[in-house]
């Protein structure tokens, strides 16, 4: 497994109006398949999330702008 491309940006957290720091790492598998390891940060109620992506889905994440960041957290 080989790690892609990393970002960390700023966040509100909704539940105590404070700015934390999440982190996305996006991660290709030695079979050629994407996984995006979203992580909100906080240490003390760290919330961790996959995703498989597509190679499209993957392409469309690397070059997404700072607006975009987060939006697969659904």
């Amino acid at each position: 497994m080989q790690i892609v491309a990393s970002r960390l940006y700023p966040f509100l957290d909704a539940s105590s109006l404070k700015e934390r720091m999440a982190q996305d790492t996006l991660l290709r598998t030695d079979d050629g398949a994407y996984i995006l390891h979203m992580s909100s940060g906080d240490q003390t109620t760290n919330q961790d999330r996959l995703i498989w992506l597509d190679s499209r889905s993957a392409l469309m994440w690397v070059n997404a702008s700072a607006e975009e960041y987060g939006m697969e957290w659904k």
